[in-house]
């Protein structure tokens, strides 16, 4: 009962913790560059709400962005397109001022001709062009959503680049904030890509959950092994195909499918005994979260052995956070149920199972509700 106590604890703090992510939380920012000599462009895709946030983007409107009792709403997709077309020159100046490009000690200047708008994927994307007068190897330095901008705590940067004929990917972080094209440092990059990808399953509450409601569902030590692996596997491959843009499917409908997936693996496992149609579910829904990991690394350049190796890495992360949560949580509870040979001990434990079945079964479809409000 220990363990299912430690898990009912678990899903009411991610209940608790969920809304306050919102205001302490990392960010990832993604930055594609090509280009050849003097002509040089940049594509940035960065995260509404964080931009919103810091240059108050909703603040133009009105009544229509404030909830119940003054509290923010979720601000729709039409809205926040009219939000970014009163403040695309703001947002342009910000992005241009923190994203620097140079060749040689000589900095590239920005033209005027920005172009702000909303992804399909909800994030903002400014394209910048840049004029370098200099020779020599291109530099890009990143500041963009600093902490002491006072709105995220962390932001990773993915720089993706095909430039001079190089390509390559990196990624830069605080302490990292700068790459020279055709400099990056593969064995540096890769422990931060294993990280991000760790990070990034860590404290993706939707996702440790659905991990959850697989273990709770599981007998044995070999439907563990064979859901792993089918979402080990799903997940893999969509994450790849997503990040570097050959398959592309927007925001607004793969997390709140993400959080639906959730509530039927925990529904699943209330109504059906039998797990003989568990594998295919389950891979079907990690294509799906596939889709969501590659949110935190979208890699807009050419694929190239180092961009490869960064997902790679990324994936590796995700897999040791997976398999840590698995060697914590199941074993723990499959000693539970051998152990529970009394009849009342048994029946208790059976109901545990349940509560914390349906508790994770209403953290998703809660998700569901909201993230589908966004189509509003």
């Amino acid at each position: 009962m220990r363990l299912l106590a430690i898990l009912a604890s678990l899903v009411a703090l991610l209940g608790v913790a969920a809304p306050a992510q919102a205001h302490v939380r990392a960010t990832s920012v993604a930055v594609d560059v090509r280009g050849q000599g003097d002509g040089v462009v940049a594509v940035i895709d960065v995260e509404y709400d964080v931009l919103a946030r810091l240059l108050n983007l909703d603040g133009v409107l009105g009544p229509d962005a404030v909830g119940v009792d003054g509290a923010p709403a979720e601000v729709p997709t039409e809205l926040r397109r009219r939000s970014l077309d009163a403040h695309a020159s703001e947002v342009a100046a910000y992005v241009g001022e923190r994203l620097r490009l140079s060749r040689g000690a000589i900095g590239c200047t920005a033209e005027d001709d920005a172009r702000v708008e909303l992804a399909d994927s909800g994030a903002v994307q400014v394209a910048l062009a840049y004029s370098c007068a200099a020779s020599g190897a291109l530099t890009v330095r990143s500041d963009i959503f600093r902490v002491s901008d006072g709105v995220v705590d962390d932001t990773t940067t993915m720089v993706a680049y095909d430039v001079d004929g190089r390509r390559g990917s990196t990624l830069l972080d605080s302490a990292h904030t700068s790459v020279t094209v055709g400099n990056t440092d593969l064995l540096n990059d890769i422990p931060r890509f294993v990280r991000l990808g760790a990070e990034h399953l860590l404290f993706g509450l939707d996702h440790v959950l659905f991990l959850l409601a697989l273990l709770l569902g599981a007998k044995r030590l070999r439907d563990v092994v064979e859901v792993a692996t089918a979402f080990t596997i799903a997940h893999s491959v969509t994450l790849v195909l997503a990040a570097l843009g050959w398959v592309s499917v927007p925001g607004w409908i793969v997390e709140p499918l993400i959080a639906l997936s959730i509530a039927f693996v925990a529904v699943d496992n209330l109504l059906s005994p039998r797990t003989s149609h568990r594998l295919p579910v389950v891979f079907g829904f990690g294509l799906l979260h596939g889709l969501g990991f590659a949110g935190a690394l979208s890699v807009d350049g050419p694929l190239s052995a180092s961009t490869l190796a960064d997902l790679v890495s990324f994936n590796v992360g995700i897999e040791l956070v997976q398999l840590a949560i698995i060697a914590l949580a199941f074993p723990g509870l499959l000693f539970l149920r051998r152990a529970m040979t009394n009849p009342v001990a048994a029946r208790a434990l059976t109901l545990g199972t349940a509560a914390a079945t349906v508790a994770v079964a209403g953290a998703g479809l809660v998700w569901f509700v909201e993230r589908s409000s966004f189509l509003a």
